[in-house]
């Protein structure tokens, strides 16, 4: 990803109310659905309005004396037991949704599920230079959540980081963190093909110190960029042999070790991280926290010849990218025509193929002008990353005072990829203006692209919550303490539901009666 000011259209090698008043319910998590209970604790009450946008879909309503409700694909539920025992004690109400899904041969692009919902951590991106950012307003209302950050370095080159940089860099990710953004930052040495990097001594040096920096502001870093190496820090024309494998090796550890464990890195190519880690990630090897689970990949020149310019050159190596890919983030930018490859059909299949979660609009803009003309552009935009769509959810009429609360929830992911960082989900229990929260056991980094996951969230109700209608809801706020409270960093339902701006709930349509 070159500097905006040296790219040209030649192809080079391999280019995320606090209320504080009304006391919120201890409201503890059980697994509704198995035989393990655990505490949480819950979020303070909030209080806001709901603006209804819950886009269109069909929906059917239906209530029943039976135990539970029919299973459909997509696997277990959240507490790992097969859908459709999700524990009901008596007569439920179910709703039904029948969205309009890219997956189903639908075009929802043009819709307002599409174009009216902004979620963190995927889509387009724009480049922004954090040594000299610059105004990022307006970059939201343009569909905007990530920001691509450049960090050329060339002057500390033969000298140590210092603080000056330091509090640059601090000041960007300030400026992002204010603008609602994430930043997917690179940090590099050469901005031209015959530039220098540095030797692995002060390449290692430099990541060290800066690992205060990353660690200080990881809650607006969705993923990092492998950088450091060669031109633009794309692992190419190394003159420092950074691109051995026993240097990549050791670069990748120390960016693995300079940040939090809950986030990850890039690799340029899918064989640096095969030699490095193995691989590829199973549903049982991803997101353990293990370095195999924290690498991505990044491919800087999708589409532009028939192995992406250097990205996929040895045997299996594809392959091998497509499949690690269904559990990480993977993201990057085009950088040259190459029709029919670099066009609409194929980019429809490669970006779902390799569960891409963001792409840069400003690189290739030949590429992007041909998107747009040919009608596939909305649709990239909407589906990189995750996009959950609610299929369906099934509560109790009544529940009593001290006991447990079941909700079955449905949905479907309808984008190219998962959510990749973690982030809690909380079950919303609302009465009038008063919010009460409660942490559930399910993950959205396990909600597969593609399919319909069948969850069971319980929790258990005090016996001293006060009787009456409740009305049901889910929240996905950021995993961080600082942007917890933030609605732009939640994720939105993309049907379903209706969302509140304000407090980045969704809200569903289901009431629980809470009886004496």
């Amino acid at each position: 990803m070159r500097h905006q000011s040296s790219r040209s259209s030649c192809h080079v090698l391999s280019r995320l109310l606090r209320g504080g008043i009304v006391p919120c319910l201890s409201l503890a998590l059980v697994t509704a659905c198995g035989p393990d209970a655990g505490d949480r604790s819950s979020v303070d009450s909030m209080a806001s309005s709901a603006i209804d946008i819950s886009n269109g879909s069909d929906a059917s309503t239906s209530s029943t004396g039976s135990t539970g409700g029919t299973g459909s694909t997509g696997g277990t539920g959240s507490t790992g037991v097969p859908a459709g025992t999700c524990g009901f004690g008596g007569a439920t109400v179910a709703r039904s949704y029948t969205p309009r899904l890219f997956a189903a041969g639908a075009d929802p692009s043009g819709d307002a599920e599409c174009r009216g919902v902004l979620n963190p951590e995927r889509g387009v991106f724009h480049f922004r230079d954090l040594r000299s950012l610059g105004s990022l307003s307006g970059l939201r209302d343009e569909g905007y959540t990530l920001i691509y950050g450049q960090v050329l370095i060339d002057d500390y080159r033969t000298r140590d980081i210092d603080q000056a940089l330091i509090d640059q860099l601090n000041a960007s990710f300030s400026a992002a963190r204010s603008a609602g953004l994430k930043v997917l930052p690179r940090f590099y040495y050469a901005a031209e093909g015959s530039a220098p990097d540095a030797p692995l001594s002060r390449v290692l040096a430099h990541i060290d110190q800066l690992k205060p920096l990353l660690e200080e502001n990881a809650d607006v870093i969705a993923v990092l960029h492998p950088g450091f190496v060669g031109a633009w820090g794309e692992w190419h024309s190394s003159t420092n042999n950074l691109t051995s494998p026993d240097s990549r090796a050791q670069i990748f550890d120390a960016l693995l070790e300079a940040l939090p464990a809950d986030r990850m890195i890039l690799a340029r190519r899918p064989s640096h991280k095969l030699e490095a880690y193995g691989g590829p990630l199973t549903e049982e090897t991803a997101f353990s926290g293990a370095p195999l689970s924290r690498v991505g990949h990044l491919n800087d020149c999708f589409l532009a010849s028939d192995d992406d310019v250097g990205t996929y050159q040895l045997p299996g190596e594809k392959a091998y990218a497509a499949a690690d890919s269904a559990f990480t983030p993977v993201g990057g930018e085009t950088c040259g025509r190459n029709p029919p490859r670099s066009q609409c059909a194929s980019a429809l299949s490669e970006l779902s193929t390799h569960h891409w979660s963001f792409i840069n609009t400003d690189y290739h803009p030949d590429v992007i002008a041909d998107w747009r003309s040919e009608g596939c552009f909305e649709t990239i935009a909407c589906r990189l990353g995750y996009r959950f769509a609610v299929m369906g959810h099934e509560s109790p009429e009544q529940v009593a005072r001290g006991e447990s609360l079941s909700l079955r929830l449905r949905v479907f992911n309808d984008g190219y990829a998962r959510a990749y960082n973690p982030r809690p989900v909380y079950l919303v229990l609302q009465q009038g203006a008063t919010r009460r929260f409660v942490e559930v056991d399910a993950d959205p980094r396990r909600w597969a692209p593609g399919a319909e996951s069948d969850l069971c969230l319980g929790a258990q109700l005090p016996a001293d919550l006060a009787p009456g209608t409740y009305q049901l809801g889910l929240w996905l706020p950021d995993g961080s303490a600082r942007l917890r409270d933030d609605p732009r960093y939640a994720i939105r339902l993309s049907s379903g539901a209706t969302w509140d701006s304000a407090s980045g709930v969704n809200l569903l349509d289901a009431t629980v009666q809470v009886v004496e």
